[in-house]
């Protein structure tokens, strides 16, 4: 309905309820204008930030071009390490987790030997290859083993309970095909690293050796690492159980002469120690202090009897690890390696002073 010329509202009541309108809607948005304008001020900080080094950028001369061959060769190197990683991702989501077991031994070496065999006549032929350039770049080592301490990293932050059927298999990393497929080239890596600068000195190939063998033993020795346990009482036990409800024999009779219990000045348990007859051959165990049963079996001490002031048995943990050795000499060779080096540094030094 439209006012008349005579029933329109004064000029001076309609700019009082203006203003008042005004001053109330002012007064509500203010919170509300301050949040935006805290918001804006962080987003005009990255935005600044951005436009920085983006102007910086565009205005170079000389260095322009320089920085744009290193993007580009860094991205040759990080962009195949990527695709390795969805690869695994992809293998993952279709075929679910890697079969760990069924690279038991014998397949297990013969693998190792045909890779490295596979690995030094692609070398031998083709050292200028694609192929051999791109491992055997510096750059491909830095994105490798970025992305494999990465990925130890989340192993270490994550708990592992043995999943890795369920996508993408975080909960068990080390059964994931973007894991192992990473892990392999990063071995591929370093083979080609050492065959490509095998005369640059001891103190290069032993590092590099030792890296690629504790590796080549943590990998390649997993399908064959076995844990079983066994409840160890006065009579002589010949079996154990694994994770998986499978009975095994064990090499020795095993058998309890005794247990003590340490306590601390409150009453709480601070070491046990068990006396266990091997065979005849008294042995002690104590709380990570593992027997050596065999040549590729440890025994370790994991529990024991607490219903009974005396306890009757005790809980004994089998750890079977033949690759354990191929470890133990790929962190030695890395031992020297270091010392090598640091032992070259320092002469080095003496002889600049002198």
């Amino acid at each position: 309905m439209r006012l008349s010329r005579s029933a329109r509202i004064p000029p001076e009541i309609y700019s009082a309820a203006l203003g008042h309108c005004n001053h109330i809607s002012s007064s509500a948005d203010k919170p509300c204008s301050e949040d935006n304008r805290r918001h804006a001020m962080k987003e005009n900080v990255f935005l600044r930030i951005w436009r920085f080094y983006y102007e910086g950028f565009r205005s170079m001369t000389i260095g322009k071009p320089l920085w744009l061959i290193v993007i580009v060769k860094l991205l040759k190197s990080v962009l195949p390490v990527l695709l390795i990683l969805l690869t695994g991702l992809l293998i993952q989501a279709l075929a679910g987790p890697f079969p760990v077991d069924a690279l038991a031994f014998p397949v297990n070496s013969a693998l190792l030997f045909a890779s490295l065999a596979g690995l030094w006549v692609l070398y031998r032929e083709k050292p200028d290859g694609a192929v051999c350039r791109w491992l055997s770049s510096g750059k491909t080592s830095i994105a490798l083993l970025a992305a494999f301490l990465g990925c130890c990293l989340l192993l270490g932050l994550t708990r592992q309970e043995g999943e890795a059927g369920r996508f993408p298999g975080l909960r068990d990393i080390c059964h994931t095909w973007w894991f192992i497929l990473l892990a392999l080239t990063l071995m591929a890596n370093l083979f080609i690293v050492i065959l490509s600068r095998r005369r640059k000195g001891a103190r290069f190939l032993l590092n590099h050796i030792g890296v690629l063998v504790a590796l080549a033993g943590c990998f390649f020795g997993a399908p064959d690492h076995q844990v079983y346990r066994t409840i160890v009482t006065k009579e002589p036990v010949r079996e154990a159980v694994g994770a998986d409800g499978a009975i095994t024999g064990l090499p020795s009779a095993l058998a309890l002469d005794g247990f003590e219990v340490e306590l601390d000045p409150k009453g709480n348990v601070r070491n046990y120690i068990s006396h266990l007859d091997v065979d005849g051959k008294k042995v002690v165990l104590k709380v990570n202090h593992p027997y050596r049963l065999s040549f590729s079996e440890d025994l370790y001490l994991t529990g024991y009897d607490r219903e009974n002031e005396r306890p009757q048995h005790c809980i004994v943990e089998i750890v079977r690890q033949p690759w354990k050795y191929l470890i133990h000499i790929g962190i030695l060779m890395m031992m020297a390696g270091s010392v090598l080096m640091f032992a070259k540094g320092a002469a080095g030094k003496r002889e600049e002073r002198q």
